[in-house]
């Protein structure tokens, strides 16, 4: 059988969670099944990321909140290229994709959840705005998938009817983390670190992603290691007023802000601790990326991280917004090295059991699978009833 086209619908053109799952979609989907075309809302690294990689990719700007040329554009690529299955990625591109997929005659649309809509970066009237059209837009939509359990449980609160047919698809890691390796003594030499601890942590500058609290946490620290360096693997707009804020604390000297980074694999292997002090996350890569290269993690308690971290047991986990608690965790890891390495080698197993992106890829195609109503279009797969979550 000819394969059916599978548009996805990404919810930015950075390289986020959703994009990197995005990217380990496209690199392992059965391409006797599925064709895959990618659709950003606007230009960026991941459009000339997946370009590279010969994925057929199109840019449909979907700003401002309401854009009906937008819609039009959408739909009419949509109905072009014959697509069958169309997955949408964030809010905005949740918004977007069901209506111009209704408007194209897409036969299953999929959106997926990889935050919450209460954590989103946008003001209280605009987040209100999304939630009401996306309960509105329900019926338009076959399935909805969640990067955790505790997404789909915000979903469910938003939206009661939309609990049957939602489910939590986990994030898996690619496995060239598991294989281990890693230059610890490259990235080290490179970005001027000597020989005292090295802290990592790898989101994007903003403000949600809490780094202003591991810098609260620096002078405590360095205070005990004045040659301990933290490393600041990232883009975004909050860059120059965290640089501003180190040199306030006093620990400018001690943090390296290194940008987008593509060799993560040499960046976690030189770090001691891996630290994630996000105020809100959805199932974060970082830290099943950590986890897998045996890192010891200290991430923030927050949405779907506890699904991964068993605290004490895998990792250990701090209230949000709390300095002190992250001083003292990092401390405890510091002066406990054996800790620290049983903690990572716990997290690794459980990585390796649980979180494989094969494992990702084969729960959300099943989802798919299951989400196309067999009157519509055919896939020549059995239809299976609606599963609460694939665990």
């Amino acid at each position: 059988m000819k394969p059916v086209v599978l548009a996805e619908l990404a919810g930015s053109a950075g390289y986020g969670g959703g994009e990197r799952y995005l990217e380990l979609l496209f690199d392992r989907l059965d391409r006797t099944k599925f064709s895959p075309l990618l659709i950003c809302p606007e230009p960026g690294p991941f459009v000339e990321k997946m370009k590279a990689k010969g994925i057929p990719t199109n840019v449909v700007h979907l700003t401002p909140l309401f854009n009906l040329v937008a819609f039009v554009r959408l739909a009419c690529l949509l109905k072009r290229n014959d697509v069958t299955i169309l997955q949408t990625h964030g809010a905005r591109a949740n918004v977007y994709g069901r209506i111009a997929a209704w408007l194209a005659g897409v036969p299953c649309v999929v959106a997926t959840v990889h935050n919450s809509i209460r954590d989103y970066e946008v003001n209280f009237i605009r987040r209100y705005v999304y939630s009401a059209i996306l309960r509105a837009l329900l019926p338009l939509t076959d399935r909805i998938l969640c990067v955790s359990e505790a997404l789909r449980q915000d979903v469910i609160a938003d939206c009661p009817d939309a609990a049957p047919r939602t489910i939590t698809v986990w994030n898996g890691i690619d496995p060239t983390f598991l294989s281990g390796g890693g230059d610890r003594n490259r990235i080290r030499r490179e970005w001027w670190v000597g020989s005292g601890p090295v802290l990592l942590t790898v989101a994007r500058l903003a403000q949600e992603k809490g780094h202003r609290f591991l810098i609260e946490a620096l002078p405590g620290l360095l205070a005990e290691w004045p040659s301990l360096v933290c490393l600041f693997v990232g883009e975004g707009q909050c860059r120059e007023s965290l640089r501003a804020f180190a040199r306030e604390q006093g620990v400018e000297q001690s943090c390296r802000f290194a940008g987008a980074r593509n060799d993560m694999v040499d960046w976690y292997a030189a770090a001691d601790v891996v630290v994630l002090p996000s105020l809100s996350e959805g199932f974060p890569f970082v830290v099943l990326e950590a986890l897998a290269m045996a890192r010891p993690v200290v991430a923030t308690k927050v949405n779907g991280v506890p699904e991964l971290i068993r605290d004490g047991i895998h990792g250990l986990l701090v209230p949000p917004r709390n300095p002190q608690a992250l001083y003292a965790t990092i401390q405890t890891l510091l002066h406990d090295p054996s800790l620290a390495a049983r903690l990572g080698k716990a997290g690794q197993q459980e990585v390796a059991a649980r979180f494989t992106s094969e494992r990702m890829i084969q729960d959300t195609v099943k989802a798919i699978e299951e989400a196309i109503p067999a009157s519509r279009c055919s896939l020549n797969v059995p239809q299976r009833p609606v599963q609460k979550e694939a665990a």
